[in-house]
């Protein structure tokens, strides 16, 4: 069952980059629901079945012989104590918890990084509780930093983005970068990022990552522009003028390549494209099947736990 877990877990953080070219199909909000699922579920079976395949060696190594016999039985003896199969998946279980910390850790540092001091840069006026500081920067760029406690959150420009863009598009640009703090997208793209680091030894987990990253782009562009064309087509012109080469994943930024074309695409669209009748099954169908045989596969080693605990002696653990 252990295997099975980790398969599911493994199918799973694959899905968002399988089926990237179909997600654009939904709406970015519910898109990026479905990324954001499928990569915690993901990498939460992962680590929980590598922590359970390498349980019998760690509760030997404490001095619980007993205890770890009892899960062997139950978990029928596919991972064999301190073999190099159990002992190499305690130190990948162990380094993706490390490294998945660690993310997190950074994106929080990056944000505390990233604020402006209130004697740096030009405070604009706009209407909001967010901050939108103008800072002398030639180089085109928008960044959006979440705020912590006693300061708030701001919107980043660059002169080289202010004097590339007319105003109307400028506004567009602030627009794009509140929503993504608005709707709190630092806490994804820490997911996002904490889930790529973690996952360093499945490679689809990082493109899933980048998925998730585009999904939360068109998300802000859509909720920037609205429905409306003059609005869509001035956000598409800013697109084009200030997208530049440099990936921030620990930020929201407006003008990162990556994704850009789609983000075109959908912007050169009349409205937001929506959800058919054939989408939603065919998104939703390899989600919940993996889902399902982790369910049953948790469900057989829970019921096997509840047999070994209920046993006379068994709590003895010496």
């Amino acid at each position: 069952m252990i295997a099975v877990l980790a398969a599911a877990g493994l199918g799973l953080l694959a899905l968002p980059t399988l089926l990237r070219r179909l997600g654009r199909h939904l709406q970015p909000v519910r898109w990026s629901a479905l990324c954001t699922i499928a990569m915690a579920g993901g990498a939460s079976l992962v680590i929980g079945s590598g922590l359970l395949s390498s349980l019998s060696t760690v509760l030997r190594g404490v001095g619980l012989p007993k205890v770890a016999q009892a899960c062997d039985a139950m978990l029928g003896h596919l991972v064999p104590s301190g073999s190099v199969l159990a002992l190499t998946a305690l130190a990948v279980t162990a380094s993706a918890l490390v490294l998945g910390v660690r993310a997190v850790q950074h994106s929080h540092r990056a944000a505390k990084r990233s604020w402006v001091e209130p004697t740096v840069g030009i405070r604009l006026q706009r209407h909001g509780s967010f901050e939108t500081v103008l800072l002398d920067d030639a180089r085109p760029g928008a960044v959006s930093v979440p705020g912590t406690t006693g300061r708030p959150s701001q919107v980043l420009l660059t002169t080289g983005l202010f004097d590339a863009l007319s105003r109307p598009e400028v506004d567009l640009v602030c627009a794009h970068e509140e929503a993504h703090l608005r709707l709190a997208h630092h806490r994804y793209l820490a997911l996002a990022t904490a889930v790529e680091q973690a996952m360093w030894f499945w490679p689809p987990a990082k493109a899933s990552a980048q998925a998730l990253r585009l999904a939360l782009e068109r998300w802000a562009d859509e909720a920037a522009a609205g429905s409306k064309p003059l609005a869509r087509s001035r956000l598409r012109s800013a697109l084009l003028m200030v997208a530049v080469d440099g990936e921030r994943p620990a930020l929201a930024a407006f003008s990162a390549l990556d994704g850009l074309i789609e983000r075109l695409a959908a912007m050169s669209e009349p409205e937001a494209a929506t959800v058919s009748a054939i989408w939603w099954p065919v998104l939703l169908l390899p989600g919940l099947l993996l889902g399902a045989v982790a369910f049953f596969a948790l469900a057989r080693l829970g019921h096997g736990a509840y047999c070994l605990l209920s046993m006379p002696g068994s709590c003895r653990l010496r």
